[in-house]
């Protein structure tokens, strides 16, 4: 379904553990995301994407859900969450919520009771089999040992993570149910149930974890789009603007074919090629970046993906998540800001992961938190001032939940990155003996090698800062009407390299010219075709126009505009 706020949306995406605390204990909670909504409005976002924040063990980061209709004790009640949605919604901000039911915790009620040896209402509300080759354990689909019960139960991803038992595409063994047998349908009325409990309390949709492995067996995925054409639509009998948001990768399926209203694409591999654990590479082999002979290639492809499915519904193209190494990885603040100049200008509907817009840094050296592994250094706290704890929680250090940058401990991977970059503004001039004692910056801007740039103090009013030109492209993308997510989008670039990247959008109210050169070379190149730009605004990093030419000076971009 097509909804209007969604044509010109920016979501923001918040890991709760991570994002404010205020209670001091430690950990981000509700309340402090309820103090921060002003800051995330006057970012320019109209939606958040809030990671789960439901009672868990937390041995996944709280993709481990104990109780679906319960918030958190370590994040408040759920009085608190039905006022961050009514005060979000006053402030014109949707919340989506992280829906999590492809599986359960192994500490769910339903689990404990399903685990019984003795026939009971949750017998197959989980995915069982004979266990009559144990040794199929260690393949890891199916876990045996845990339970009374003497059979194998499925796991969707970690151990602790039972897979729900929404059956099988074309059962083959005595012990897969089909999707309309009795219990995979029980199921389904369990999750239409939580879906519409929240929705009733004030929420505005859901982005829906592992939405096309809910049917097993199910290659093509033709299961589970009946699936999902089946339970959405009941769902927005009922809630008719609910919002559905798929962690699909394939909105030629989960948009198109079934009911969802946005999908996330294979965005992140625009940004950089899978390269594993390989973090040397990490910013080498991206698309968007040094080596960008196969940009066109990449976005002609995703740009079709989203063409193929405007008429009933959008695509999400991500720079980064919770799940991801953090965009700043190897790279300078003119590169991020090249790649969000890209990020808000693209025809789809943008999700910025909180801290990206200051450029947080990766620290890869982060022992695992809660089954973060790799993705625990992607889910430090939040940095708001340069004060105690970077302004996130007033506890003691040694309590906090993970912890904060420190000044003078950025990673190597950004410092190399950074340090060669061309981002030569005020910020340069300030270096670390002009920092406090308590962390205090006394300026605006600090040396972008320094720990202290990469806070929302430092960085707030420097109209040179990545905050200042994320927020700046954000109120453009807002504003536009040739930059929502189905407006025309026109590649012009000018030679087979994809060097420089050029594009338009259009409408017949306004248009935009998007220029980007992510190379920290120097580079002059010809824009006469572009025709007279005379007339166009221009928002801009490292680009200076000369007549019928420009010249980069670095990682640099250009969006030029006109119609307002």
């Amino acid at each position: 379904m097509k909804y209007d706020w969604l044509e010109s949306a920016v979501f923001y995406e918040v890991y709760p553990t991570s994002f404010y605390d205020s209670d001091g204990d430690g950990t981000g909670d509700i309340r402090g995301i309820i103090e921060k909504l002003d800051y995330i409005k006057d970012l320019g976002a109209n939606g958040i994407w809030l990671n789960p924040c439901f009672e868990s063990p937390f041995q996944d980061g709280g993709y481990d859900i104990s109780d679906y209709y319960t918030a958190g004790k370590k994040f408040g009640t759920n009085k608190d969450m039905k006022e961050l949605f009514e005060k979000a919604e006053k402030m014109g901000i949707k919340i989506l919520l992280d829906l999590v039911m492809g599986h359960t915790s192994i500490r769910h009620p339903w689990f404990e009771e399903s685990q019984k040896d003795e026939k009971n209402e949750h017998t197959k509300t989980y995915i069982w089999k004979p266990m009559d080759n144990p040794a199929e354990s260690k393949s890891g689909q199916f876990l045996c040992g845990m339970s009374e019960r003497p059979e194998m139960f499925r796991v969707n991803y970690y151990s602790i993570q039972p897979a729900i038992n929404y059956g099988y595409y074309k059962p083959k063994e005595g012990w897969q149910d089909a999707a309309n047998a009795p219990a995979p349908m029980k199921n389904r009325e369990r999750l239409i149930d939580v879906c519409k409990f929240w929705l009733a309390m004030g929420a505005a949709g859901f982005r829906v974890d592992m939405a096309n492995h809910m049917i097993k067996n199910d290659p093509k995925r033709k299961g589970n789009i009946e699936f999902w054409n089946d339970v959405i639509p009941r769902i927005k009998a009922e809630f008719p603007d609910a919002v559905f948001v798929s962690e699909w990768f394939n909105p030629s399926q989960s948009v198109q074919k079934s009911s969802f209203d946005i999908d996330f694409s294979s965005g992140y591999f625009l940004y950089y090629k899978w390269c594993g654990n390989n973090l040397e590479n990490f910013s080498k082999t991206a698309y968007l970046g040094e080596n960008g002979e196969d940009f066109i290639p990449a976005i002609t492809q995703i740009y079709a993906a989203g063409a193929k499915v405007k008429k009933r519904g959008y695509q999400a193209i991500t720079l980064g998540n919770h799940d991801r190494h953090r965009m700043s990885l190897g790279r300078s603040f003119d590169q991020m800001k090249t790649a969000f100049a890209f990020h808000l200008t693209m025809p789809h509907v943008p999700f910025i992961y909180y801290g990206d817009e200051i450029g947080m840094s990766y620290n890869r050296d982060i022992k695992s938190k809660d089954g973060g592994y790799h993705r625990t250094g992607s889910r430090t706290p939040m940095q708001w001032t340069n004060g105690k704890n970077r302004g996130f929680s007033t506890a003691d250090e040694k309590d906090l939940y993970l912890p904060v940058e420190k000044f003078g401990t950025e990673t190597a991977e950004n410092e190399k990155g950074k340090a060669g970059g061309a981002d030569k503004t005020a910020a340069d001039k300030i270096t670390e003996s002009k920092i406090a004692e308590n962390g205090a910056a006394e300026s605006k801007s600090v040396n972008i090698n320094n720990a202290a740039a990469h806070s929302v103090e430092s960085q707030t009013g420097d109209k040179n800062s990545l905050l200042e030109t994320v927020r700046e492209l954000i109120g453009l993308k807002r504003k536009l009407k040739c930059l929502r997510a189905e407006s025309p989008y026109k590649l012009l670039s000018f030679n087979l390299s994809g060097l420089p990247h050029i594009y338009k959008r259009t409408s017949d109210a306004d248009e935009v010219i998007v220029i980007l050169y992510p190379k920290k070379e120097e580079k002059t190149f010809s824009i006469k075709k572009l025709g007279d730009i005379s007339g166009y605004k221009i928002i801009s990093n490292n680009m200076e126009f000369q007549g019928e030419k420009c010249l980069s000076k670095g990682e640099g971009f250009a969006v030029l505009y006109r119609g307002i």
